[in-house]
């Protein structure tokens, strides 16, 4: 597994391009913006990107999705928590910075446990909810793509609509107690591992302080 990290957008959005160096499989999560680079980039490398994977659907994570879903034809992966955030009328604040917003259709719905499989490499999404209802951490081996829920030493805001800070200490106690390590790669910021966070991240260590 080969993974590439494009930052993208207006609030430095983390899209991650994952594939297999022998078929050239790919999928795209989090296609924040700037869809030129994020294809120039699989063009680059001959990729062949067969999905575009949503952690969650806020609108600095989707905006490069519809040109990037139009050149490759990909399936589009989104957590069903989050559907209605797809829509431009529910960005709320945000709506008047998604002016170019083309919405299109998932091809599957997303919940705990879903799985795609693509260069031999299984994603698996978790459902991991507390930024938004639907937000998830999808697990390709051992790395961990933890969107808005899980930030180097940080974890995603919770005051948004659809945002739970009870939630978001239940998921992150979840995270912690995965068995073993893995690689953390959020939506923002830098990457880190899950045992650097069990260690260092203070909201960590309030989702299990209490039991």
């Amino acid at each position: 597994m080969k993974i590439m990290q494009l930052c993208v957008g207006m609030v430095a959005t983390n899209c991650y391009i994952v594939y297999d160096e022998k078929s050239r499989e790919a999928a795209v999560i989090d296609p924040g913006d700037n869809a030129a680079s994020i294809l120039s980039a699989a063009e680059k490398e001959k990729l062949d990107i067969k999905y575009v994977l949503l952690t969650h659907a806020h609108f600095d994570h989707i905006l490069a999705a519809h040109e990037v879903l139009a050149a490759t034809h990909a399936q589009y992966v989104v957590p069903e928590g989050d559907l209605w955030l797809l829509k431009r009328e529910n960005m709320g604040q945000f709506r008047s910075l998604a002016r170019a917003y083309v919405e299109d259709k998932p091809d599957l719905l997303a919940n705990e446990g879903t799985q795609v499989t693509f260069g031999g490499m299984t994603a698996t999404y978790m459902n991991t909810p507390g930024h938004t209802p639907g937000s998830s951490v999808i697990r390709i081996g051992d790395c961990l793509f933890t969107g808005d829920t899980l930030f180097r030493h940080e974890c995603g805001r919770c005051d948004l609509e659809g945002g739970d800070f009870g939630q978001m200490l239940r998921s992150l106690r979840r995270l912690h107690d995965l068995e073993g390590d893995y690689k953390v790669l959020p939506g923002h910021e830098g990457i880190s591992t899950l045992s650097e966070e069990r260690a260092a991240n203070p909201y960590m260590a309030q989702a299990v302080g209490g039991r």
